[in-house]
């Protein structure tokens, strides 16, 4: 075959992959407006909890049984919550009108991404309203050489996971925008972001948030495993458990996701135009704007070097103002197992004051609204107290429509999770996945490679890791602990199939929230575009994840302090 033959056929896959991801996008556009899709899908929900709710069906769990709750019916419905050791009823409501009408305001006041979207968007504004944020961009566009851009952008955004749900509102916005200053397409940088941030959200260089949210499940579930397989693993367990194992991971999604974004990604969106950016235009820095944004610098180093003094446990007695405040010196309010307050010391570092609740957000709000601050009024920008104001009024218009989306996005998860539909999915591919045999080395990898796609395909259906965790852990810990896997290593290939579809979930939280920000560079930009956008990175985070998970149970590599994948 000549060289001519061989780039027509090379054209031809071309065409046809082309072609399926046109297909995508146009179906995916053809979807309505994120706030009506959501309004629809709720209402299916509640018609769904209503004809099987009627029916009498039970999803049946090693937890208990959860029934459907008929949400539109003149029944007492009772919601139940799953626990580390068991289920209890939450919520009771006297029928499902009762319920619709009564939690609709609770349900969006209690939604978590609200307050962190309105708090980092606040300071966000000032940082942009002053000018700060986009001569720092400038700043790390001319030190970032072109072909690391997007393996630096997958890198933060991976890291930006240790500070909870914020790399959604500011890494990825930031992202798109470095493209755009780059003069490359700003939607392979939102594209980049979205890689780093939620389809890597397991993979850290660090302990993170979700190591301690899912260990208590896994324990509880590893005794019931220990009971049938004979073994001692529950107490072995800690949040350290799959450090090793995610902190290679770290490398393998900059690796994969650099791969897909720069060579299928961005070269299918083509050429950028840049009149259809809907934001402010650039300008010439001067000489006064460079000499606020050094002082800025050094004055935030400061400022970081504070809050480092804060948290660094080097204060044993807790005597000096400040500092060591934040350490394990510090005690934390917890509840007994009988829920009653107590006050107990931090048995170390990662477990301290420094890395609860809202901590590291609020910390995030001083350094990003001292920044813009510190700029705005050094380069004139604020010229008075009273110019602060109309940049954060400014900030907050700009969050008017994430605002409505997630009112609705907050019913319908609530309706999913309230009505036990989630459970009954996750349930039905439990069932599925426990019928595989495991009496061989052959069937247990096909055992772990099915367990993450089943995770993979649940997460599309229903978010909340530590929830889906809560549901599979007591089902597939203790099967795959009698297959010869560690409780740890179970928790490892959940973790994979949970982040890998992340980024093409119609059901994920900031869904609505993407779209906006890809919407300030590309009018029509819609659900559809960005989901085609995402399906080769969701595909290839899938399958090159699973792989280097096989290749590494394989080796018999510790994925942990004295974790393996096998017992």
């Amino acid at each position: 075959m000549d060289l001519s033959m061989k780039n027509k056929d090379t054209q031809a896959k071309k065409s046809k992959l082309q072609g399926f991801m046109d297909g995508i996008e146009k179906l995916g556009n053809k979807l309505p407006h994120p706030v009506l899709m959501f309004i629809y899908i709720a209402i299916f929900v509640l018609l769904a909890s209503a004809v099987l709710g009627s029916f009498g069906v039970v999803a049946k769990t090693p937890l208990g049984e959860f029934p459907i709750n008929n949400l539109l019916g003149q029944e007492p419905i009772e919601v139940l919550k799953v626990g580390a050791t068991g289920t209890t009823v939450a919520e009771r409501y006297s029928n499902g009108l009762s319920y619709v009408v009564g939690t609709a305001i609770a349900n969006f006041m209690n939604m978590y991404a609200i307050g962190t979207i309105l708090i980092i968007m606040l300071a966000i504004g000032l940082m942009e309203q002053s000018g700060y944020l986009s001569i720092a961009m400038k700043s790390i566009v001319k030190a970032t050489p072109m072909k690391l851009v997007t393996p630096v952008v997958i890198f933060l955004g991976v890291m930006s996971n240790m500070a909870s749900d914020a790399g959604y509102v500011v890494l990825i916005p930031l992202a798109a925008l470095m493209y755009y200053t780059l003069g490359r397409n700003p939607i392979a940088g939102l594209a980049a972001g979205f890689a780093g941030v939620s389809g890597g959200f397991s993979a850290n260089l660090f302990v993170s948030s979700t190591d301690a949210l899912l260990l208590p499940f896994t324990q509880a579930a590893a005794e019931t495993g220990d009971a049938l397989a004979g073994t001692n693993l529950a107490s072995t367990l800690s949040v350290t458990s799959n450090w090793f194992f995610m902190m290679a991971s770290t490398a393998i999604i900059m690796i994969v996701g650099t791969l897909v974004i720069d060579k299928f990604v961005e070269p299918r969106l083509g050429k950028y135009n840049k009149k259809e950016a809907n934001i402010e235009p650039e300008h010439e820095t001067t000489q006064k704007e460079l000499n606020a944004f050094k002082f800025t610098n050094k004055i935030m180093l400061v400022i970081i070097g504070i809050i480092v003094l804060t948290a660094l446990p080097i204060d044993k007695n807790n005597t000096i103002p400040l500092v060591g405040d934040l350490s394990t010196t510090v005690g934390i309010w917890g509840t007994d197992a009988d829920g009653n307050a107590v006050l107990t010391a931090a048995d170390g570092f990662l477990n301290s004051i420094f890395f609860k609740g809202d901590m590291i957000m609020m910390l995030m709000f001083v350094i990003f609204g001292a920044s813009g601050l510190l700029y705005g009024f050094k380069s004139g920008k604020f010229a008075k107290a009273q110019d602060i104001v109309p940049a954060m009024v400014k900030a907050m218009a700009d969050m008017a429509p994430i605002i409505v989306i997630l009112f609705f996005v907050a019913q319908f998860l609530n309706y999913f999770n309230d009505s036990h539909l989630g459970v009954l999915v996750a349930s039905l591919g439990a069932d599925l996945v426990s019928m595989i045999p495991t009496d061989s080395k052959v069937w247990t990898i096909v055992l772990m490679v099915a367990f993450i796609f089943l995770t993979a395909f649940v997460n599309l259906f229903m978010g909340g890791a530590s929830s889906k965790w809560g549901l599979l852990a007591p089902i597939f810990v203790p099967i795959l602990m009698v297959a010869g896997f560690s409780p740890a290593g179970v928790q490892l290939i959940y973790r994979i199939g949970d982040s890998a579809t992340n980024v093409i979930s119609p059901l994920m939280n900031y869904l609505g929230v993407i779209v906006i920000f890809g919407q300030k560079y590309k009018k029509d930009f819609g659900v559809g575009n960005l989901i085609s956008t995402m399906m080769p990175v969701s595909v290839a985070f899938l399958i090159g994840w699973t792989i280097f998970a096989i290749i590494w149970a394989l080796i018999g590599a510790p994925i942990g302090p004295g974790q393996f994948f096998f017992v």
